[in-house]
């Protein structure tokens, strides 16, 4: 998610993690492909991650600051690399000459399909195009209503401009296809028709005998499931008093729990967004994992960054991810 929303913007984001918001193996992929990636990305790679820097749980000026609405302006379905059959949401006058253009909102997908290769991204079956102005909410996924096993992806246009940024908010939002999707997480029209369902959610997650994901139950064998029992098993108990805040009165004291148990476990965790929820964790770590070079030391945080490593499949997507990224940045 963009490092520089807003906190009320966080707290929709963090309520809809839930439901946005995969075979273990061993590093067996060439070792000079990787090396000639990150070399060729080497500038690519370094503002794509800076882009993304800095704390979104420090709450600094006007706590008052009022959420910009955001509008949907076309929505399409996917078919492959085509967009198809555009459908125009009702927008206010001053933002039709955008609901029109075409080529933007094209532009927008290219950049998606560029980075992300046809065969991992079959999830996707919908392409929506909002707005809510400049550097707020840049993308999200969302599984379809009528086929949980089918996704959604959204892309405000406005941000296009800001192309290290949107790109790291891309992998990011791709992430949770790569871990929730219906080879990773079994999917659950239940959770889909009543999301905020707490004790429902509840049963579902004491049912579950793997890592429950908020969307339905994990495969054993899925990356969240075993990123969860390497890396949140021992903190799952201290995070979840802070989560369990989110839903008091006090939006302060969520953020600024969560922020302190970022500071307490900050060697755990590649920044303070990841503590969110376990599936932010898994994409932000995956997003380092894709921008940043191969970790040398053996924090934990590098640790979740190694793990993606481990999946020879994982290691070749990077590296089209990169020649997809380098490419554009060209």
């Amino acid at each position: 998610m963009n490092k520089n929303l807003t906190f009320f913007i966080i707290l929709v984001a963090v309520g809809l993690s839930i439901f946005l918001g995969i075979a273990l193996g061993r590093f067996t992929l060439n070792k000079l492909s990787v090396e000639t990636a990150n070399s060729a990305c080497a500038v690519t790679m370094t503002d794509i991650i800076a882009s993304a820097q800095g704390d979104v749980y420090v709450i600094e000026g006007d706590t008052e600051f009022v959420e910009p609405q955001s509008y949907y302006l076309v929505t399409y379905s996917v078919e492959g690399d085509e967009i198809i059959e555009p459908f125009l949401e009702p927008v206010p006058n001053n933002l039709a000459d955008e609901q029109k253009d075409i080529a933007l909102q094209t532009e927008a997908w290219d950049v998606f399909t560029t980075i992300v290769p046809a065969q991992d991204r079959q999830m996707l079956v919908q392409y929506n195009v909002f707005t809510d102005g400049n550097s707020n909410t840049l993308a999200a996924v969302d599984q379809n209503l009528e086929d949980p096993s089918k996704w959604i992806l959204e892309i405000d246009i406005a941000d296009l401009a800001d192309r290290d940024a949107l790109l790291f908010t891309l992998i990011h939002e791709y992430a949770h296809l790569l871990t929730l999707n219906a080879t990773q997480v079994i999917p659950d029209q239940e959770i889909v028709d009543d999301p905020m369902n707490v004790a429902m959610l509840e049963e579902k997650a004491a049912a579950c005998p793997n890592y429950f994901a908020g969307t339905g139950c994990s495969y054993p064998n899925s990356y969240i499931h075993t990123f969860y029992n390497r890396f949140w098993v021992d903190i799952n108990d201290e995070w979840k008093k802070i989560d369990a805040l989110q839903y008091g009165e006090d939006d302060m004291l969520y953020f600024d729990g969560l922020y302190s148990f970022y500071k307490t476990h900050q060697d755990q965790f590649v920044d303070d967004y990841a503590t969110t929820h376990p599936a932010e964790d898994i994409a932000e770590s995956f997003t380092y994992f894709v921008f940043a070079p191969k970790p040398t030391g053996d924090s934990i945080k590098e640790q979740k960054i190694a793990f993606f490593y481990e999946y020879p499949e994982l290691v070749q997507l990077r590296e089209n991810i990169l020649n997809g990224a380098c490419s554009l940045k060209e």
